[in-house]
């Protein structure tokens, strides 16, 4: 073995560093493939025996170990080794067991890059020991059957200077298709990229095709993409299995940085079942607020419980339509206005909005929500929640499983009616004051300031979280010190499950598959870390405004503006009924919407597991391939699933591949004079009409990439300048960093736990009535909605002034 200087230091082409028990699996695997003639930078490794030499069969703490010192001849040999290497150096840590396919360590242990001269090397070669002795690696090992801890190598290598770097899978990690290759590009180092800090340009290749889906950077050529999926392929076939791997270009020199196994890599996707395309008569608009990709079936049946309440709502209120429908074409849902028809059906409709507006029924649903109902569904959830799904038996299950289902179909009608309520009351008032007063909208939604506490208090417990933390803490902001304060501190990991418990049965996105809040625990303590950070991050601020004071100031003005006493009687009924509906905008949304998501989809994974178990099923997850009834018949006659679910998975991946265009149809153009028609019936449509156009808000048209201005509409007013953080589901809250621009599709409510670490909001979708709206005016957050594709248009890293009041994003010159 060719040593340096006695020690266990080695260079990459030594055979000491093919030994993965020594030389750990990162430098392992580089050092083979270096023999096999891929080009990988020079390098040397410290090998795991040093490591073991200093621990002497102790367990020391990273802090214990960085303060420990360290042997002079050892510390002259990592430098002397080093010096050998052109510089400046990047240093990695090597574990033994890292990048296996059945645990893979990854982000757990660290790297540190630009590494010059021979103090800063030594210190990184510790700082990579360190990072093996964490709270959280020690965690995770046990949670995977591992003992004791990782024997860790380092690698230090000559850094490439990179044109663009990034990462390339082998096959499709999401959906387990291995006819696919997935090239990630960033330009210059790819580190900021495998952090999660950059959205970077994403291509698919498959054999010939090569498809660029988001191109945020240009940092490649279609010739450069094809020679990366070709290293990509011959490094799979040398690796012997499907891989992902970091690679860099400098010049014309592609370099391989890093492979290794996909672990958890996902079923062999089907081959693609084309969906016959049928889009109904009429004009129909892409449902991209609620449904930004195809729906799976289970949650489709929904669709069906939402029209039948959105046709019964419209019935009640006197709406002279036939509803607002939903459909499902080529396996996307795109909503539409349905007319009514005929003259006795409109006939009927007229009488019945003229009654209900004269008995004001607005008021009396709106009433019955805030005087038991919504306690009463309180009451269900907690009793389905209640349940030890395992423990049941199958008959039992069964019931649950219908329980669930039917909770949805009860919650989806009272829904509908209250959103019904809601858009009149709102809609009313806001006719009354933009037609007769002029008012901007800004100045209506002056009126409901502070009125809908449910969008802050996710947030706000967080907050008290982090304010405990702190007290425990001593400054200590990262992720590992707060997973620790957890499994030590008896108060705060019983605060942590309280919180748990409260919002835990809350989805997290209208879709069944999507996991609930209280799946995801990281994600709780990763927002007592945000927080935590921005207390310490941001500089104190001027008291924020009084929202009681702000609604009374509104309130004078337009009375003060209306002269007719008649005028200001109306104005005063409209302004309670308004006030009084608003908050339920957002209060409803836990008991009919997002609490019977939940656990509707916790019963049917349960089922799931049941079916894996008896054969009728390959995955449990497989079971929102299919409707609650064809569960239901699988547990209790014995149906085989898999073939359907086998289908509808192939049809699913086709309907990813052949997203639909944003409409069907041509557009109807304006609406019908209602002159002529009673007033309580022109009064009802209007207010129904300017609500509806609040809530989805049209899509601003002419926002291109190149362009310095993103246009949209106004969301909550103020002015803001951060840093872009495209996020494009759920999944991705942990990308979001203190004071950033959120930029997304769309918002659901329980994004509402993200908003105190942002300092704006731009968004794809939604008005100055969707929840998006909502949540940020409460927080004081501005806010630019409906842009059409800022999550296209805006780079992530970059850095851009909100103007929620002018409805405008301006976009900085790169510096």
């Amino acid at each position: 073995m060719n040593q340096i200087a006695g020690t266990a230091i080695v260079s990459l082409d030594d055979d000491a560093a093919l030994d993965t028990a020594r030389a750990g699996a990162k430098a392992a695997v580089l050092a083979r493939m270096r023999r096999a003639g891929f080009r990988v930078p020079d390098g040397v490794v410290v090998l795991a025996d040093v490591l073991g030499a200093q621990l002497g069969g102790s367990a020391p703490t990273a802090e214990e170990l960085l303060a420990a010192p360290l042997d002079p001849d050892l510390r002259q040999a990592i430098v002397t080794a080093g010096s050998g290497l052109p510089g400046p150096l990047a240093v990695r840590s090597s574990g033994v067991d890292e990048d296996g396919a059945q645990a893979s360590h990854a982000g757990q242990y660290d790297t540190v890059l630009d590494v010059r001269g021979g103090d800063e090397l030594v210190d990184a070669v510790r700082t990579c020991w360190a990072s093996g002795l964490t709270t959280t690696v020690r965690g995770y090992r046990t949670s995977v059957g591992r003992e004791g801890d990782s024997p860790l190598a380092v690698l230090v290598q000559s850094m490439v200077q990179a044109d663009a770097a990034g990462v390339a899978f082998t096959a499709n990690p999401v959906t387990g298709a291995r006819d696919e290759i997935l090239v990630s590009a960033v330009p210059g180092l790819g580190e900021k990229l495998v952090a999660g800090e950059v959205t970077p340009d994403e291509w698919v290749v498959r054999g010939e095709e090569v498809d660029n889906t988001a191109d945020h950077h240009g940092a490649l050529t279609v010739e450069q993409v094809r020679r990366i999926a070709g290293l990509a392929e011959r490094v799979a076939a040398e690796f012997g299995g499907p891989s992902d791997l970091e690679w860099a270009i400098a010049g014309d020199r592609l370099f391989l940085l890093q492979v290794r196994p996909i672990t958890a890599l996902a079923d062999p996707e089907p081959e693609p079942v084309p969906i016959p395309v049928e889009p109904p008569e009429g004009f129909w608009v892409k449902e991209s607020t609620h449904s930004p990709t195809p729906l799976l079936p289970m949650t489709r049946e929904l669709v069906r419980d939402n029209n039948d309440a959105l046709r019964a709502a419209f019935t009640e209120f006197g709406v002279l339509l036939e509803g607002l429908r939903l459909e499902i074409v080529g396996g996307w849902q795109y909503r539409g206005i349905v007319a009514l028809g005929g003259k006795e059906p409109m006939r009927a409709r007229i009488e019945r909005c003229v009654t209900a507006a004269r008995a004001d029924h607005v008021g009396a649903v709106l009433a019955q929500w805030y005087d038991g109902l919504r306690d009463s569904f309180i009451r269900r959830i907690e009793r389905l929640r209640s349940a030890d799904l395992p423990a049941l038996s199958t008959e039992d299950l069964v019931g649950r499983l219908t329980d669930t289902r039917e909770l949805h179909r009860d919650a989806s009608g009272v829904h509908f009616r209250l959103v019904g309520a809601v858009s009149i009351a709102l809609g009313e008032l806001a006719l009354l004051l933009t037609e007769e007063l002029k008012w901007s909208g800004d100045q209506v939604f002056e009126l409901f300031a502070g009125l809908s506490p449910e969008s802050t208090k996710p947030a706000d417990d967080i907050r008290h979280l982090a304010e405990l933390a702190a007290t425990r803490l001593a400054g200590a902001h990262d992720l590992t010190s707060v997973r620790a304060l957890r499994e030590n501190d008896p108060e705060f990991a019983a605060a942590v499950e309280t919180y748990r418990r409260e919002y835990g049965c809350r989805a997290l996105h209208y879709e069944l598959a999507t996991p609930a809040l209280g799946e995801r625990p990281d994600l709780i303590l990763s927002l007592v870390r945000d927080q935590l950070a921005r207390a310490a991050a941001l500089a104190p601020t001027a008291p924020a405004v009084d929202p009681v004071a702000v609604r009374e100031a509104a309130a004078a003005r337009a009375r003060a503006a209306i002269d007719d006493p008649t005028e200001l009687r109306r104005f005063e009924h409209l302004l309670a009924r308004a006030q009084k509906a608003y908050p339920v905008r957002e209060d409803n949304e836990y008991p009919t919407v997002s609490a019977p998501y939940a656990l509707l989809r916790w019963a049917a994974l349960e089922a799931g597991r049941r079916l894996v178990g008896l054969g009728r099923l390959d995955e449990p997850d497989h079971v929102f391939f299919v409707e609650v009834e064809e569960v239901l018949a699988a547990l209790v006659d014995g149906t085989d699933l898999r073939g359907r679910v086998e289908r509808r998975r192939g049809e699913h991946r086709w309907a990813l591949r052949n997203p639909g265009p944003p409409s069907y149809g041509r557009p109807p153009g304006p609406p019908p004079s209602m002159d002529g028609l009673p007033v309580e019936v022109r009064t009802v449509m209007g207010a129904f009409q300017w609500s509806m156009a609040n809530v989805s808000g049209a899509p601003v048209s002419g926002n291109e990439s190149g362009k310095s201005t993103v246009r949209g509409l106004p969301g909550a007013a103020g002015s803001y300048t951060g840093t872009v953080r495209v996020v494009r589901d759920e999944q991705e809250f942990d990308r979001i960093q203190v004071g950033d621009v959120l930029v997304c599709p769309s918002t659901s409510p329980v994004w509402s736990v993200v908003f105190p670490r942002i300092g704006a909001l731009v968004t794809d979708t939604g008005g100055p009535l969707s929840h998006a709206a909502i949540i940020a005016r409460e927080y004081g957050i501005p806010a630019t909605l409906a842009t059409g594709n800022a999550t296209e248009t805006l780079v992530d890293g970059s850095t851009v002034t909100v103007d929620g009041t002018a409805g405008t994003v301006e976009i900085h010159p790169a510096p």
